[in-house]
């Protein structure tokens, strides 16, 4: 027979033992998290940079020209036949359940096809979708350089013959405030319910922190 008490108290120091253990895996997960977050604000800091390019009206596009409004910024290019279409109709509809407040927001579509996206081209291409919408081309580095701040992929695909290639690309939609920065981005294929909500929220000042849908 063991002494009374004994038992109990192998009970309470295996009781503590794992309220410790706990509490050691409580603070790891925190300080992974906390890692985690400080690395996407790193992201996010990173993200964008100084730029030269031309509208689709010849004129020189800068970031300074990115100010004075909300920004959905989108890389694309004009022969391509689903992706760029979609995503860019999906735009336009969150701007028409936006209603009046869209006179605050732009959209800029950069190319990543500037072989054969000229700013005349660009022009009639971005008249499909609405008057808010603008589209920039440059040299092919300045293009490369423009991806590079956005993180944004792009490549040749090759087709039949030099005219036919593709190019692949991704295809997320960057929201930017009225002095250039990344606030938030849509991936592809977001609602325009969704994107007219959060566009709502950023011009109201109802919604500050960077995120993503």
């Amino acid at each position: 027979m063991s002494a009374p008490g004994k038992g109990k108290g192998k009970l309470g120091a295996a009781f503590w033992a794992m309220m410790l253990a706990g509490v050691v895996l409580l603070a790891g997960m925190l300080w992974f998290t906390t890692q985690q977050v400080k690395v996407q604000q790193a992201r996010v800091a990173n993200l964008g940079g100084s730029f030269q390019l031309v509208d689709q009206d010849g004129r020189p596009f800068t970031r300074e020209n990115l100010k004075g409004k909300f920004t959905l910024l989108y890389f694309g290019y004009t022969y391509c036949p689903d992706v760029c279409p979609t995503g860019l109709s999906i735009i336009a509809e969150a701007l028409e359940q936006l209603g009046e407040p869209r006179r605050n927001v732009r959209v800029v579509m950069v190319t990543v096809d500037p072989e054969r996206d000229t700013p005349e081209v660009l022009k009639d291409y971005m008249s499909n979708f609405g008057p808010e919408f603008i589209g920039l081309t440059g040299t092919p580095e300045q293009i490369r350089q423009m991806a590079k701040n956005w993180r944004a992929f792009y490549r040749k695909v090759p087709g039949t013959d030099a005219e036919s290639y593709t190019m692949d690309h991704s295809a997320n939609t960057f929201l930017l405030d009225t002095n250039g920065n990344y606030i938030h981005h849509f991936a592809y294929g977001s609602p325009p319910d969704q994107m007219a909500k959060v566009l709502r929220q950023v011009i109201t000042g109802s919604r500050a922190k960077p995120g993503n849908s």
